[in-house]
């Protein structure tokens, strides 16, 4: 066969292969003509209204109630909002095994030069404290992390 007889040949099977997306737009018109017209017939909202007002207003509130207070029995329910749970506490510890979150409690986490953070709060209170005052930065700073102040201690030792 010469070469234009092989493109022949060649076109001749590309169209006779079938393609969807052609098929899909041939069969759409015809799909259209079965669609009955949009209308609101009396029938339908009596049977729809009949349907859902019970489902909203009785089914679905009380499967959402009763599942809340099934919830609130549990041990660790509101985990995240009641300090010292035990599910808190295991996320918790989880968070401090990784390296990065290790030593976020720690005041001192994160200044990259915390010898002149203290020198400088040393020099601050120098300067603002009462004259004849004999309380050191080091003894406050030790008397307030003995007392049993959120801001100092963990919400564990509370709840505990």
């Amino acid at each position: 066969p010469s070469p234009h007889a092989s493109q022949e040949i060649k076109n001749a099977n590309e169209a006779a292969r079938f393609n969807p997306a052609v098929a899909a737009s041939a069969a759409m018109p015809v799909l259209t003509m079965l669609a009955e017209d949009a209308e609101a017939k009396y029938g339908d909202s009596r049977r729809w209204s009949a349907v859902l007002v019970p489902l909203t207003t009785l089914v679905l509130p009380a499967v959402t109630f009763g599942s809340f207070v099934l919830y609130s029995f549990q041990e660790d329910a509101f985990w995240r909002l009641v300090p010292g749970t035990k599910r808190g506490l295991e996320a918790e510890a989880a968070w401090r095994e990784h390296p990065i979150f290790a030593n976020s409690q720690d005041p001192m986490e994160g200044l990259v030069n915390p010898d002149d953070f203290e020198r400088g709060l040393e020099e601050a209170w120098e300067a603002a404290k009462p004259a004849g005052s004999t309380v050191t930065v080091q003894d406050k700073l030790k008397e307030l992390s003995t007392q049993n102040n959120p801001h100092f201690q963990s919400w564990k030792q509370l709840s505990a």
